[in-house]
């Protein structure tokens, strides 16, 4: 009886600290390398496009950290269904900052004056997730990071 005690104790203290142990680990170095990503989502557009306001997208690129807090090059390619319709795609540069319990925040520019603000949360050393943050929202998506092993 006691040693089923002890036991469920052990797992709840367990428990406790585990994600503390676990966000002890991230910082801006746990975004380095090239990473992959796509995203699907709606984009708001005009009554006259949309009576519902908004319009489906899709879009996906790649993205490059230096694990210091730079994005150092990144690319895309953007499809959706509005009048003007049709992919386009570009370039871009940012940062970003990593907390110490695994979230943070990015921050990316195409380089004409367009700036993209995100929330992020690490989920591991080669996955990420970005939701975009701006006021008012554009952009109603989550992005998903799958980092780029590369075989010598």
């Amino acid at each position: 009886m006691n040693t089923n005690r002890i036991a469920v104790a052990l797992a709840v203290l367990l428990l406790a600290v585990a994600p503390s142990l676990y966000a002890a680990k991230c910082s801006n170095a746990s975004l380095k390398g090239t990473y992959a990503y796509s995203s699907t989502g709606f984009q708001e557009v005009t009554p006259d496009i949309s009576p519902a306001g908004f319009v489906p997208f899709s879009q996906t690129g790649l993205v490059v950290y230096d694990g210091q807090g730079n994005i150092s090059s990144g690319t895309f390619t953007f499809a959706t269904t509005t009048a003007a319709g049709g992919t386009f795609s570009g370039t871009f540069t940012g940062n970003y900052s990593v907390n110490p319990d695994c979230t943070g925040t990015a921050h990316t520019d195409l380089g004409d004056g367009t700036v993209f603000n995100f929330d992020l949360v690490v989920l591991g050393p080669a996955r990420h997730t970005y939701i975009n943050t701006d006021t008012p929202a554009a952009f109603i998506n989550v992005y998903s990071f799958q980092k780029i092993v590369r075989e010598e």
